[in-house]
This record gives C-alpha cells, structure tokens and sequence, in this order.
C-alpha cells in the first residue's frame, strides 16, 4: 500500500492548478513542491479522473473506513450464504 502524503488536499489541488490554469510545468511546480515531476503528473490525472472526491475530498474512504467495510461485506456474505443454505434444506425437507 501507499504512504500517507504530507500534503493536504487543497496544496495537491493549487499543484494541479499551476500545471493546468498557469501554464507552468511539471517539472518547475515538482521543483517548488520538492516532490518528483512524476508525483505532479499523477496528482492531475487523478484530478481530472474525479474533480470532486480526487485527493479525500468525498466521502471518508481512508484505511480505517475501507477495512470496516470490507468487515460489513464479509459479514453479508457470510449471512447470504447461510441463508441460500436454509432456503435448501427447507425446500426439500417435507413440512
């Protein structure tokens, strides 16, 4: 897995201004951030991908919220699963 950035939301988000309303390039913004030209690049692809929940701006998805929900679907699952179990036995067991 990734590391956690120490850059907020609103500084990855004034890079990819920079690059895109100012004309400046990756490399001369990566320079002033201290962050490779690659991280520049990536920050505006996932800008453009999703404007609105790019950088934590949506819904709170961080690690902790994600293992949680992978806890709930498995627990779904699992109740699922019993469940096809039962209807089974019960449809072909006479009453």
């Amino acid at each position: 897995m990734g590391r956690n950035s120490a850059f907020t939301r609103e500084e990855k988000l004034a890079a990819v201004a920079l690059t895109a309303e100012a004309g400046r390039s990756a490399e001369s913004v990566a320079n002033e951030f201290g962050v490779h030209p690659n991280t520049i690049w990536k920050w505006r692809q996932i800008y453009l991908t999703n404007p609105q929940g790019s950088f934590g701006g949506g819904e709170d998805t961080g690690p902790g919220e994600v293992k949680r929900m992978k806890r709930r679907i498995a627990e779904l699952e699992a109740e699922v699963d019993f469940l096809k179990k039962a209807t089974a036995y019960f449809a072909k067991s006479p009453p």
